[in-house]
């Protein structure tokens, strides 16, 4: 597998084998592992060479630890401080300071004096003004602005430098600038000799140390260039290498193994989904043998979650190499709602309350639902049903108990404390005597490490003052953070990053991802320096990036056999759809053939199986117990709408769970509108309606109102925000309708008989059996003694007519509903025979629309109806109920 290192070590081991006074020099960590099994496999009874990585080399010579991340934002911010008048918050420092401490890192790394580079970029502002005839710089504030910025930012370099050496710390440019400095001491004391293995792209401190180390003797290089890459000076692959010819010795070594016959292919896949996929079927096919010489190279991390799960049954070991990103595990979500939690209290909850969906999204965590109990499903029962949008933290406690959530439910009294608290709260989890889910424990140990992380560094500053800043905070540690797999490094499939092959070879490279802007990266704005500026004071730009991954992609190939490229052929997001360049560099410029192709998903069409649920003798028992109790038009439409849906509603009574509403739902301002009516109306029931009538009414509307929002919204806000709007819509609609009636009882003998009145009767099948019809009617009332059946309705339909000889199919079609509906309730007036008699109209009040007339149903044009339609609907309905009751016609699916 290791060709490279199998090479180095033979090498070595030729030379001599006492390494008692050798280190060896390393790009990474992971190699270490291979150099170690390669001695063995050489060489028996001796003493291995010390090994290290070039940071822990770097950070021995200069006596610093490195640090970076959170760590160093909060050394920058204390320097920062010292240096300006009116500091920025730190919210606002992390919007710049982490740019302009990568700027840092670049400059020390690439040996470039700091003042002369930050002044340079002044300069360069004062020329570019000059030039367009804008000398007075002190009266323009942009350009004043620029100059201050970079004013500070120069006395912040030097601070900062001041600070950490103080502290024996630095970033890792810094490091390497002070141990590129010792290398004289090194040289005259002259008691190691190092080797460097497998470096590629060096910084100029780097450099400075290890060619003078060469030049003196102390150190002996090994390199891995192969010639194709190396003698073509078009070739971006081997730029870095061509530039230390001149300053190093004959390079070992430089191979020809990328112009032997590979078989190389290019495929485009629609979808990570689809890439993971495609690379699942083309591991299933290799051997054992096969697979432990296979390298499955992300080169995007995030297609690693549809890689893992698309795995084949022949991969028995796996080692991964990089670890899988802390933001994407599940518990990621319950500690950002913890957060949320705290931020909406201070945002929303006025500072004392918590906003009920991150109190449900705590209580209701997936990841943790086994430690929910009785006290806290509760709680979140009464969060939805009484509608308690925000909750004050004794309501929650005093519910919990001894539940574990309970102690998130507090007000911190700093930010400091909070995190305390999360730590102590995190670790009290992780070994909590029900916790045995090993996954679990490992997301939670991580987490906990966060907690003290940002503990450690809250405890040295009181620059964060409120949970927003808090959370920026944590969330840029969990984005950087990754949980490292445990697998056998030297057994097995080796699933890892571009970056993480340095050194290694394998047989079969499969990479997926291989797309533009993704390989290469391409562009990155991670900078305050312009480019040209870049190019001329010698720092590294895009361009040498680019030729970074070149390397180790060409590295790569050049002892494989086989390779495959997938990429995603779709263009959404930030991806284009296009293929890497390097993909058409091989096809273009090198002698290799690149097979390309295309995949798509294997997909096997099953005919759909049509859901048929039998009648069982139970299901019967229900079926006729909820004819006996009563049924209703909506049973009636719904069976019609979808006979599953019945059964699910009406046989086991399973409906929707009913969710604490925000924002008052239409069903809910329905109900609100129809309970306020009746109150309104109740006091003049049988009444011959007058002007005078609804001027007290309207002096009442209000207070009705209100009630029944109380009443249906419960603990819910109506005085602020979309809920108030949608109390004026209310209060519009029930207007709409008052003005209507005062307006049909200025015009007419206006009396309302009934309202939300309940009914019953029974209904004889055709078969002889007997069943009970029952339903609510809105309102009956009468217009110059014609009275109306009257159903409220928020919508509005057109067109309600039906012909006697088309009677039938409102007991056939489910688009005739309101037709069904409007006709059962002349049967449920009917069935008081003292009004079989009577003519009446069969109403929908459109009460959204004050401007549209009563939409009356008509049968064969006429909206006067008769007990004659009681007659000619009997055998239809009868006929539909018959079939429900039918124990030999099972529910299916309709079509």
């Amino acid at each position: 597998m290791a060709k490279f290192i199998e090479n180095v070590v033979t090498d070595l081991l030729e030379k001599q084998t006492n390494f008692l006074n050798t280190t060896l020099i390393l790009p990474g960590k992971r190699p270490m592992l291979f150099f170690r099994e390669e001695f063995q496999r050489q060489a028996k009874n001796i003493i291995l060479p010390q090994m290290k990585s070039i940071e822990e080399l770097m950070s021995d010579l200069s006596g610093l630890e490195i640090i970076s991340g959170i760590n160093l934002w909060f050394k920058a911010y204390k320097a920062y401080k010292k240096v300006v008048t009116k500091a920025d918050t730190f919210e606002e420092f992390i919007k710049w300071g982490p740019t302009v401490l990568k700027d840092f890192d670049d400059i020390d790394a690439s040996l470039q004096p700091a003042h002369k580079i930050l002044d340079y970029l002044v300069s360069v502002e004062r020329i570019n003004q000059w030039g367009e005839g804008k000398i007075e710089i002190g009266k323009n504030e942009v350009i004043q602005n620029h100059l201050t910025f970079w004013g500070i930012v120069s006395k912040l370099y030097f601070q900062l430098q001041q600070d950490l050496i103080d502290a024996k710390e630095g970033y890792a440019g810094m490091v390497f600038r002070i141990a590129s400095e010792k290398v004289e001491e090194i040289v005259e004391n002259r008691s190691q000799h190092y080797i460097f293995a497998g470096f590629n792209a060096l910084t100029k401190a780097e450099q400075a140390l290890i060619f003078r180390l060469e030049k003196e003797n102390i150190a002996t290089l090994y390199w891995d260039v192969d010639r194709y890459y190396y003698e073509n000076p078009n070739q971006e692959a081997g730029s870095f290498l061509r530039k230390y010819k001149e300053k190093i010795k004959p390079i070992n070594w430089i191979v020809d193994e990328f112009s032997k016959p590979k078989n190389l292919n290019s495929i485009g896949v629609a979808k990570q989904v689809g890439q993971a996929k495609y690379i699942a079927d083309l591991i299933k096919n290799l051997s054992e043998e096969e697979i432990k010489n296979t390298a499955l190279i992300l080169a995007d991390e995030s297609i690693l979650h549809a890689i893992l799960n698309s795995l084949p049954d022949n991969i028995s070991h796996l080692n991964i190499s990089m670890g899988i990103p802390l933001r994407s595990v599940p518990l990621a979500q319950f500690f950002k709602s913890i957060f949320e939690l705290q931020m909406n209290r201070e945002k929303l909850g006025k500072g004392t309350l918590f906003y009920f969906k991150n109190v449900l999204q705590i209580l209701e965590n997936k990841t943790l639902s086994h430690y929910s109990s009785d006290e806290s499903r509760k709680l979140v029962h009464d969060i939805r049903t009484q509608n308690r949008i925000f909750n004050s933290p004794n309501s929650i406690q005093s519910v919990l108990n001894e539940s574990i959530f309970k102690s998130l439910f507090q007000i911190p009294t700093n930010i400091t404390s909070f995190i305390h608290h999360l730590k102590d709260w995190t670790d009290h989890l992780l070994h909590h005597p029900a916790m045995n889910d090993l996954l679990t424990k490992e997301y939670l140990f991580y987490f906990k490490k966060v907690f003290n992380q940002l503990h450690e560094n809250l405890l040295q500053v009181d620059d964060i003052k409120d949970y927003r800043t808090l959370f920026l905070l944590y969330n840029k540690i969990v984005q950087s953070e990754s949980i490292a797999f445990i697998g056998e490094p030297l057994k097995g499939l080796q699933l890892m990053g571009l970056l993480e092959t340095r050194l290694l070879n394998f047989d079969t490279i499969i990479m997926t991802s291989v797309n533009d802007q993704i390989l290469p990266l391409g562009r990155q704005n991670n900078t305050f320096i312009p480019y040209d500026i870049r190019k001329q004071m010698k720092l590294n730009t895009f361009t040498e990036n680019d030729s970074i991954y070149a390397y180790h992609f060409y590295r790569l190939i050049q002892r494989s056999k086989n390779a495959y490229f997938v990429y995603d052929t779709e263009a959404d997001g930030m991806g284009t759809g296009e293929k890497s360049r390097f993909l058409a560099q091989i096809k273009f410029e090198s002698k290799h053939k690149l097979n390309e192709s295309f995949a798509a998903p294997n997909f096997i069409s099953k005919p759909l199986k049509e859901i048929i649920v039998p009648k069982t003798d139970e299901t019967m028992i229900k079926l006729n117990n909820w004819a006996d109790y009563g049924i209703s038009p909506s049973s009636l439409s719904t069976y019609l709408r979808n006979p599953l849906d019945f059964y699910e509603q009406r046989v086991f009574n399973v409906n929707e769970v009913e969710e604490a509403e925000e924002t008052v739902s239409a069903r809910t301002l329905g109900n609100i509108v129809h309970g306020a009516l009746e109150d309104l109306y109740l006091p003049y029931l049988n009444k011959i309606l007058t002007e005078n009538d609804f001027k007290i009414i309207e002096k009442v509307k209000t207070n009705a109102l209100q009630e029944h929002f109380r009443k249906e919204y419960k603990d819910g806000h109506l005085d602020k925000g979309p809920n108030y709007l949608i109390y004026k819509i209310a209060e519009r609609i029930v207007d709409g309708v008052l003005t209507k009636d005062a307006k049909t009882a200025k015009e007419n003998e206006f009396i309302i008989r009934a309202l939300e009145s309940k009914h019953e009767v029974n209904f004889p099948l055709t078969n002889g059996k007997t069943v009970k019809l029952k339903g609510i009617i809105d309102r009956i009332d009468s217009v110059n003694d014609q009275i109306r059946i009257i159903d409220y309705k928020t919508g509005f339909a057109k067109d309600i007519s039906v012909k006697t000889e088309e009677i039938e199919l409102v007991y056939q079609k489910e688009d005739k509903a309101k037709q069904l509906q409007l006709i059962f309730y002349a049967h449920l007036f009917y069935g008081d025979s003292t009004y079989q008699n009577r003519p009446i109209e069969l109403c929908i009040y459109p009460i959204k629309f004050p401007n549209k007339e009563l939409i009356k149903l008509s049968v064969d044009k006429s909206t006067t109806i008769d007990y004659s339609i009681v007659e000619k609907s009997t055998p239809p309905m009868s006929l539909l109920i018959e079939e429900i009751l039918n124990q030999e016609v099972p529910f299916k699916q309709p079509d």
